[in-house]
């Protein structure tokens, strides 16, 4: 029996074996294009919570960035104090306690290179963090850059299916719109 053979009575309406493979073949397209739809969007909210998450930790390294700007600051201030106390110091000493002074100032001297060791190492903790951070925004621009390739990929895909029921409704043997 051949598929053009084959026809089936619905209701007085006699629907050839021809009209039935088209239905089929157009609804098992759609049931495709569903399935395919529930997958994009399925990896489009993993997108959407991935970028969520880096934003969150970008929010987090900013405040741990001017957190540790403030605290440097803070020393910054402290030591151009303590170079001020300094130089008053060394002008209103006198000649005869120039030794006393001197090793004062021997001790100070290390306490600054102490400092300044410190501040190096606070030098390179800022610079880890804003390593992150532009590492971190990256990763935020590559996933928005994401986002907007799946929306032109979606606008497409909605787009062919507006075509796919524009093709039905014009190939419908019972009439339609």
């Amino acid at each position: 029996m051949a598929l053009e053979d084959l026809e089936v009575n619905v209701g007085g309406t006699s629907i050839k074996g021809v009209w039935i493979a088209i239905v089929l073949t157009f609804g098992s397209t759609i049931g495709g294009g569903i399935w395919a739809a529930s997958q994009f969007f399925a990896e489009l909210n993993e997108q959407s919570e991935a970028v969520i998450a880096a934003t969150a930790q970008a929010d987090a390294l900013a405040t741990r960035f001017n957190d540790l700007r403030d605290m440097n600051a803070l020393r910054l201030q402290d030591m151009d104090k303590k170079l001020s106390n300094m130089e008053q110091a060394m002008t209103a000493a006198d000649v005869e306690n120039l030794q006393g002074k001197l090793a004062e100032l021997g001790a100070n001297l290390m306490q600054i290179m102490d400092a300044q060791q410190e501040l190096l190492d606070l030098r390179d903790r800022i610079s880890s963090v804003e390593k992150t951070s532009s590492e971190s925004e990256i990763k935020v621009q590559t996933r928005l850059e994401s986002l907007a390739t799946l929306d032109a990929r979606l606008k497409k895909f909605e787009r062919d299916m507006d075509d796919l029921w524009m093709a039905i409704d014009a190939t419908n043997p019972l009439g339609g719109n």
